[in-house]
């Protein structure tokens, strides 16, 4: 029996909202459970309630049908057209092979590459860090005499050259924490890849996403150098005009990017922020 196998197998996790960024898949098999993404399907999910992995056994119980501490795994045809679209995905392809936790490095690959945003030496401050993609990315660029620092309310598994800070920005604990690793230094650079966890409610994911964004552009505006830039993934919506003429009060230019590896469907984009206003 599947649900057999899988109490062995897969911990089974009540069901959640997974976190709306599906580009952020590690390469890794860990354990999963189920939850529902956006439309209410039924997804594989770990234990943060994200998804995070897709392995081989993975694969499999996502295909089987079976009914587990009031769970129902459905045999979905969305959920197989998903899993092989992701499976064949050239960017997943090409994590996998250059070693990075998962295709969203790409995005920032892309943009940095066009806008020149990373160089060695930089101190570089990473907001929604987990699993990791966009610090690997920058612990390449900045190198050993350059800084990171991560930062998100999940687990991350340790990177060298990259100080970790687990917490949720929103909390003026954390956001102290954050401010106290710089040692009274300013940053060259801020990234925000933060997404709120889905409700299923567009009000309301909306209005956490904004919030989001609003915190970082908040911690930005502290923790740049004059000068400094600053790029936040934020979602077309409600909101949005406001946000970006709050970008524009902070920044003396602000451009848009929407990056090859960013899935033409999604409604992401991104604002990049140049020339922290003193």
């Amino acid at each position: 029996m599947l649900a057999q196998r899988l109490e062995h197998s897969f911990p089974i996790v009540p069901t959640g909202a997974c976190h709306p960024d599906l580009d952020k898949l590690v390469r890794d098999e860990r354990p999963l459970g189920f939850g529902q993404h956006a439309r209410g399907e039924t997804v594989l999910t770990d234990h943060n309630h994200r998804v995070e992995g897709m392995g081989a056994g993975a694969q499999r119980a996502a295909f089987g049908s079976s009914q587990h501490g009031g769970i129902v795994l459905k045999r979905g045809k969305s959920n197989r057209a998903w899993i092989a679209a992701h499976l064949s995905d050239p960017y997943v392809r090409r994590a996998q092979a250059q070693g990075y936790r998962s295709r969203a490095a790409f995005k920032l690959l892309e943009i940095a590459q066009q806008d020149r945003l990373l160089a060695p030496g930089m101190l570089v401050v990473d907001l929604g860090a987990a699993p990791g993609s966009w610090s690997q990315v920058v612990a390449e660029r900045v190198g050993p005499k350059g800084s990171v620092v991560a930062v998100d309310p999940l687990d991350m598994e340790p990177l060298a050259g990259v100080e970790l800070i687990r917490g949720d920005l929103r909390e003026p604990e954390v956001f102290a924490r954050v401010s106290e690793a710089l040692r009274g230094r300013k940053a060259d650079l801020v990234l925000s890849d933060m997404a709120p966890n889905l409700s299923g409610i567009a009000s309301t994911d909306q209005a956490r996403s904004r919030e989001l964004c609003e915190r970082a552009l908040e911690f930005a505006a502290r923790a740049l150098k004059p000068g400094g830039a600053f790029l936040v993934k934020t979602f077309q919506g409600a909101g949005y005009p406001e946000f970006l003429q709050a970008m524009r009060r902070t920044f003396t230019a602000v451009l848009s990017r929407k990056p090859g590896a960013s899935r033409g469907r999604s409604a992401e984009m991104y604002l990049l922020g140049k020339g922290l206003k003193v």
